[in-house]
């Protein structure tokens, strides 16, 4: 006796499914999700930004408060800039409403290229990451928010935290 073999529709779901668990969502190509895991991840930076907030301003709250040394300051300083700017503010507006919205506003089933789309979360991830550990190393950059010359200058920063 022989077995039958499962529908094509049912083989090709089994195939194209979404793997449970947190599995499923590291593998993930679906823009939904991918939209949601940028959500969440650029509330995280926003917390870190809103941390170096409450330090620079601890530091300015009193005259002459030693919270930080002034190096740490301007490492905050500039953290801070690039975390809102380029880890919160574009990702939470391209990556996490662009990545979940768009598709479902033009009807479309779902982005074009899924997996260029989640290597594109996890090199913004991944970015995030090691621009962090420059923090925590003590070799964050120092310039302010803009970089603006003479203080993005080597004469004026002689450290590793320009480069």
């Amino acid at each position: 006796m022989a077995v039958a073999a499962p529908p094509v529709e049912e083989r090709l779901e089994r195939i194209w499914a979404e793997r449970p668990g947190v599995l499923g969502w590291l593998t993930t190509v679906d823009h939904k999700r991918i939209g949601i895991l940028y959500f969440f991840a650029t509330l995280v930076f926003f917390a870190a930004g809103g941390v170096e907030a409450l330090l620079i301003r601890t530091q300015l709250a009193a005259p002459n408060a030693h919270v930080v040394g002034p190096g740490t300051y301007d490492e905050l300083m500039t953290m801070h800039g690039v975390t809102m700017i380029f880890l919160f503010i574009i990702p939470m507006t391209t990556g996490a409403f662009g990545n979940y919205l768009v598709p479902l506003l033009i009807g479309s089933r779902d982005m074009a290229f899924p997996r260029m789309n989640a290597l594109s979360f996890w090199l913004f991830l991944g970015g995030g990451v090691f621009m962090y550990t420059s923090l925590f190393l003590g070799t964050a950059p120092n310039q302010g928010w803009f970089s603006y010359v003479p203080l993005a200058l080597k004469p004026y920063d002689p450290g590793p935290n320009v480069d």
